[in-house]
């Protein structure tokens, strides 16, 4: 599953992406936004657990810093997924001194950023019919974009944009909702949610990434 939704993303980013009008955006997820950094987050979620007027039952169960934050939130699985740029690029894409780095959604595409920012959220939870979950959002986003069927009839997962592509850079994200076999029947365990503009600066990123690595082969293998 997680390869299938890779080789969306990244190799087919028009099969995810149009110029239709959409509902609303999705800018973020909950309490975050897209491009909020590891550590903001993180200290949200500390002061949520430990305020003791809280209603909610939220632990930290699992962290890498910059990389990945697991929640335990009311019984459900959460997973916020950062992403900073790779070391190697430091070489053709230097921070620049003396400046702070300043918000991913306006020019992340040009400098080194040192911080894991909130690219992604994956939501884990027990099984639920998918036509249950397919109507909770399309009450609140429509219908979704694509749908695939495996060859089962029944495993696949519908694709919910969320994009404001006349902006630039474009401002949403989108949704995946997975299905799997149960019982015959579609159910759904998990969804995805992703910011369309940082999904493009990791796409360009790794474009770069690739191009420095062979630069540095041919010149070692060339002195």
């Amino acid at each position: 599953m997680k390869k299938y939704l890779l080789v969306l993303l990244f190799c087919f980013p028009g099969y995810l992406f149009s110029q239709t009008e959409i509902p609303n955006t999705l800018d973020g997820f909950a309490e975050a936004s897209w491009g909020m950094t590891f550590e903001s987050i993180r200290e949200k979620f500390l002061s949520m657990a430990t305020n003791p007027e809280s209603k909610e039952k939220i632990e930290i169960l699992n962290e890498k810093k910059d990389e990945s934050l697991l929640i335990r939130r009311n019984g459900i699985l959460y997973l916020y997924r950062f992403y900073k740029t790779p070391e190697l690029l430091k070489e053709v894409r230097p921070k620049r001194e003396g400046q702070p780095e300043t918000d991913p959604t306006i020019d992340a595409q040009t400098e080194f950023r040192e911080n894991g920012i909130l690219f992604s959220v994956g939501v884990t939870f027990n099984l639920v019919p998918t036509d249950k979950i397919k109507e909770k959002l399309e009450k609140k986003y429509g219908k979704p974009r694509k749908e695939s069927i495996g060859d089962d009839k029944v495993s696949g997962a519908a694709i919910w944009e969320l994009v404001e592509r006349r902006e630039n850079p474009p401002r949403g994200g989108f949704a995946v909702v997975w299905r799997e076999g149960y019982k015959k029947l579609p159910y759904t365990r998990r969804i995805d949610y992703f910011s369309a503009n940082i999904r493009d600066i990791i796409a360009k990123d790794y474009v770069d990434f690739f191009s420095v690595q062979e630069t540095k082969t041919l010149r070692d293998l060339i002195p």
